[in-house]
């Protein structure tokens, strides 16, 4: 295999050395023994429409603004000023969180793709050259059949693919 310096590296090879990724370790988990709601229980929930997210900010702003006046306007029919706080803040901090983890998420799953990427052109180098030394040795062939494997499987899986394309497009009415 060829090797490279940092130095020689293209534009497009260093992006995808690039990308730093937090520690696996280092990531919360969900709390232990929780359980996703159904869908039914789901479905029940109300709802906050993402054009109305700041309206509803407002909204609970001006309950805790105006609570005095609220208390003395609505009586025992007040609604408790310090649990709406406590809510509101329930809900802004997992709206806060829920924010960064998809943008986590999808830049973690950039970072994989990339990753992926990278790693397997690095098999199809290594696959090749050690082919190309096995016509002269061929024992070289056997000593790294993991190598070999995989990058047959994803040729033969990449033929199947187009195979199967070719076939649907054959199969189709022409167009007049």
């Amino acid at each position: 295999m060829k090797k490279q310096d940092n130095a020689s590296l293209t534009p497009a090879s260093s992006i995808l050395a690039s990308g730093q990724l937090p520690a696996s370790d280092s990531l919360p988990s969900v709390p232990e023994g929780d359980k996703p709601m159904d869908g039914v229980a789901r479905q029940g929930l109300l709802k906050i429409a993402a054009d109305q997210r700041a309206e509803i900010d407002q909204a609970m702003e001006q309950l805790w603004s105006d609570r005095a006046s609220i208390a003395k306007d609505l009586g025992t029919l007040a609604p408790d000023a310090d649990k709406g706080a406590a809510l509101n803040a329930r809900m802004l901090a997992a709206r806060e969180a829920n924010r960064k983890v998809q943008a986590l998420a999808a830049y973690t799953d950039e970072q994989e793709a990339l990753a992926n990427h990278a790693v397997v052109g690095h098999l199809n180098t290594a696959a090749s050259d050690i082919e190309h030394m096995a016509q002269k040795n061929p024992q070289i062939a056997a000593r790294y059949a993991r190598v070999l494997a995989v990058v047959t499987q994803r040729r033969d899986a990449i033929a199947a693919g187009m195979a199967r394309a070719k076939a649907k497009k054959a199969a189709e009415p022409k167009k007049a």
